[in-house]
């Protein structure tokens, strides 16, 4: 008993949650991410079966959610370091709410598509906010912890909220989708009254003209750093549309793995990513250790590709399957590594100007998002071993490119020199 209570010190030591505010933001992620693990597993179905709009027509709305995000993100950023992320958050948590809540409202399509460009741009403003606000409330140090431990928790919770959107699913009843929908829209409620609970320091002002000289200007547009690592960014996020689009499709038509290995590669996917995600951030904290994480990032989601690829030129399913599996593994470390490179969207922009700079960064997985689907999926699906390579090296070269270009940079090198 000893030895477990001690096991458990140390882990909450390690998690920091000790911190009233490390306690609060996982509360607030746990409920966010838990109706939304409801809400994606039944979104199609119900606006298709039970509202009656076409496969095609929600697409088209999502895409147009999408594009509002892609253009009003940067923005939104903006707007929140003038009124805080603290504040920033709590009002798209409220947006969000009302937004979800009207869908249970949403019989006629051009509400639909409103509804989903408002929820849709707020959903996808979200991340970059609630990172501001991390980044207010815990020192670089600390940073990477809390960002691994909220990836975690985030994961852990969609997995759980998915598991009860199956009641739905399977029974089809509309009423039971409903309901499903309404815990999404009271999901953000309760992160919003956590997060308003938090205690968030004032941010500190940058020297007069100290900042500006130092990160190239106030916009990130003007940062050619910070456009790099935005675009290696989108290039990356190519992991998650392989992993959300396109292995459902690859494993069940173009390799003879059983089908039932799709769920145990996703879930073995899951465990992994919770249980990694902690120690791979810790171990990559610093700017120079983040260059390597992306760097190592595409190598790894560079090999996974090759062994999908290989997993399709195999007639056995035993040895398809054996294959799949080291591909997930190297495709999970892949996707630990590039979001353990996350302090380099931190420590690359103004601390006066977090929100507008790390929504310019999530710039790249919302772009992802865009033309993810039409440039990956249907390539990868119908043409195969070729385009898998091509993937493999364009998301290889895309992890490289931070640390070619910043090996040399002064935060790297002084981060360095402390060790």
């Amino acid at each position: 008993m000893s030895t477990d209570l001690a096991r458990w010190a140390r882990l909450r030591d390690v998690l920091m949650l000790q911190r009233r505010e490390t306690r609060l933001l996982l509360a607030s992620v746990t409920a966010d991410s838990f109706g939304t693990g409801i809400f994606t597993a039944t979104s199609v179905l119900f606006f298709t079966t039970v509202r009656g709009f076409s496969v095609s027509a929600v697409g088209l709305a999502i895409s147009a959610g999408s594009l509002c995000a892609f253009f009003l993100g940067p923005r939104i950023g903006a707007l929140a370091d003038r009124v805080g992320p603290q504040r920033g958050l709590i009002v798209l948590f409220g947006i969000r709410a009302v937004g979800y809540g009207l869908y249970l409202l949403a019989e006629q399509y051009w509400l639909f598509v409103v509804l989903a460009c408002v929820v849709t741009t707020a959903d996808r403003a979200s991340p970059a906010i609630n990172q501001a606000l991390m980044g207010r409330l815990f020192e670089a140090k600390d940073r990477a912890t809390i960002l691994g431990t909220v990836f975690s928790a985030r994961n852990g919770a969609i997995v759980l909220g998915s598991l009860a959107a199956t009641l739905p699913v399977v029974t089809g009843s509309s009423a039971l989708y409903l309901v499903g929908i309404g815990i999404n829209a009271a999901s953000f409620i309760v992160a919003a009254l956590l997060v308003a609970r938090l205690d968030v320091p004032e941010a500190e002002p940058a020297a007069a003209g100290e900042d500006d000289k130092r990160r190239g200007g106030a916009s990130p547009l003007r940062d050619r750093r910070y456009l790099a690592i935005t675009v290696v960014n989108g290039v990356a996020m190519t992991h998650n549309t392989i992993l959300s689009l396109v292995l459902p499709l690859w494993i069940v038509h173009a390799t003879s793995s059983p089908k039932w290995s799709l769920t145990a590669l996703l879930a073995l996917n899951g465990a992994l990513a919770m249980a990694a995600q902690v120690p791979v951030n810790r171990m990559f904290a610093d700017f120079s250790a983040a260059l390597r994480a992306s760097a190592l990032g595409g190598v790894a989601v560079c090999a996974a590709c090759l062994a999908y690829a290989g997993a399709g030129a195999v007639g056995d399913a035993w040895v398809a399957l054996a294959i799949l599996v080291v591909a997930m593994l190297a495709h999970t470390a892949g996707e630990s590594l590039f979001i353990a490179s996350t302090p380099l969207s931190f420590e690359l922009a103004p601390k006066e100007s977090l929100g507008r700079y790390l929504s310019f960064y999530n710039l790249g997985r919302v772009g992802q998002d865009l033309v993810g689907p039409l440039l990956v999926v249907g390539p990868l699906v119908h043409q195969g071993t070729p385009v898998w390579l091509l993937v493999g090296v364009v998301v290889l070269l895309g992890g490289l490119v931070p640390w070619v270009l910043l090996k040399d940079d002064a935060l790297a090198v002084n981060g360095r020199s402390a060790r």
